[in-house]
């Protein structure tokens, strides 16, 4: 009856995600051709007044085919509600950090229509906000007994990190959100890394014995995969800093729940290439004052060497399957 579950929360994710997307596109469209008239010039996509807010399909699909799903699965095994290893309240917190960092996004997008705020909240805000939803999050995991005190390293087994820990996993979540943030420039990328990493962490929370808490990455995956329908090059709906941020939200928060925050380093492989590409290209340049790559992040460097739209889509989804077999290698 979990599986049935399951299959319920991505059939309607897929379902609420197609209906929004498909009120909101023709929506973002016509906010864009009203803009005012001192914005007319061409324009690079970061520039743009207009948002993506597409991620609010995400959030609000998600959220509701995880409700129905999930409801589902505790009216066939009503011992979920009561279980020692607190199940529901593992998928309340990491549902609770994912819509708090999709929130940072959602303002970052809507600050980005005042003529003065083009590029959204500035840095230090923005990161601010990112580590206050990260330390919500770890309160919330401490309070409940839930806070994973160590990790798991090949080869060595657990290893214990005390005070540390906390931060480490803070730093983790602002981090992986930044690196998010910075692959929202190609079409389709986020969408479909996000889907294989979904789908990965479906079936490592069936190998680590959370079976029911995959009721999460099942219904955005299915919303992820009806949101590629807009969003695959050339993307007349982007997920913009909502979407990444929330997508980013449950990548970090969901294994840190189940006590396994270091499956967010595979599973998030594009997002860490792209951010971390980044980081190299600011270091190297203050450093030397020369570039270390041609254009930063991943996918610009692709564009770069001239891939096109959907030759750089297919890229980082192969990246993201190489994180996928990272991750399952790593839980064996």
């Amino acid at each position: 009856m979990i599986r049935f579950a399951l299959i319920v929360a991505s059939t309607l994710g897929f379902v609420l995600t197609a209906a929004l997307g498909n009120f909101m596109a023709p929506l973002l469209q016509e906010l864009e051709r009203f803009r005012p008239q001192e914005q007319q010039e061409p324009q690079t996509p970061v520039q743009s007044r207009v948002p993506a807010l597409g991620g609010l399909c995400l959030m609000v699909s998600t959220l509701a085919a995880v409700g129905v799903g999930w409801t589902a699965a505790c009216i066939a095994q009503p011992t979920l509600l009561g279980s020692e290893s607190q199940l529901m309240t593992r998928l309340l917190i990491a549902l609770f950090g994912a819509q708090a960092f999709g929130a940072i996004g959602l303002v970052d997008d809507a600050a980005r229509l005042r003529s003065r705020a083009q590029l959204g909240l500035r840095r230090l805000l923005r990161l601010a906000l990112e580590a206050a939803a990260a330390a919500a999050v770890l309160v919330l995991l401490a309070v409940n007994g839930c806070l994973p005190t160590g990790l798991q390293l090949p080869g060595a087994g657990y290893v214990e990190l005390g005070g540390a820990a906390p931060v480490l996993w803070g730093f983790v979540l602002v981090a992986l959100a930044e690196c998010a943030r910075t692959a929202d420039g190609a079409d389709g990328t986020v969408c479909g890394t996000a889907f294989a990493a979904m789908l990965g962490l479906m079936m490592l929370e069936t190998r680590l014995g959370w079976f029911p808490l995959a009721v999460l990455p099942a219904a955005l995956a299915g919303a992820l995969l009806a949101f590629l329908l807009w969003n695959f090059p050339p993307a007349k709906l982007r997920p913009g800093s909502c979407g990444c941020l929330y997508l980013a939200g449950v990548l970090g928060c969901m294994p840190l729940s189940i006590g396994y925050a270091e499956l967010s380093i595979p599973l998030a492989l594009p997002f860490w290439a792209e951010g971390g590409m980044v980081l190299l290209q600011i270091l190297y340049h203050r450093i030397t004052g020369r570039p270390l790559f041609r254009a930063a992040p991943l996918h610009r460097w692709l564009e770069a060497r001239g891939a096109g739209p959907v030759t750089v889509f297919y890229w980082l989804c192969a990246l993201g399957v190489c994180g996928l077999a990272l991750a399952l290698a790593f839980v064996r």
